[in-house]
C-alpha cells in the first residue's frame, strides 16, 4: 500500500515540480505554461514505473521526493534570477 502511495502522490509531486521548473525555463508566456505542463505529464507514467521498479517504498519514497524538492528548488533560482 504505501508502494501505491508513493506512486500516486509522489509521482504526482515529480510530475507537477518537473512541470513548474520546464515552465519557468522556457521563459513567460501561456506557451510556455502549457508546454511544461505537458512535458510533466509525461514523466508521470515513468515515475509510476519508477516506484514500483524500486527495491523497497522507502526508496521509491527518498528517489521521488528528492527529485521533486530538486525541482522545486531550482524553479525558485531559476524564477527569481529571471
Amino acid at each position: 500500500m504505501n508502494r501505491i502511495a508513493a506512486a500516486i502522490f509522489g509521482g504526482y509531486l515529480f510530475a507537477s515540480s518537473a512541470g513548474a521548473l520546464l515552465s519557468t525555463l522556457n521563459g513567460p508566456g501561456s506557451d510556455a505554461i502549457l508546454g511544461g505542463a505537458l512535458l510533466g505529464l509525461a514523466l508521470y507514467a515513468p515515475a509510476i514505473v519508477w516506484a514500483f521498479a524500486t527495491s523497497s517504498a522507502a526508496r521509491a519514497w527518498a528517489g521521488l521526493l528528492g527529485a521533486s524538492l530538486s525541482f522545486a528548488v531550482l524553479t525558485a533560482v531559476a524564477g527569481a534570477s529571471s
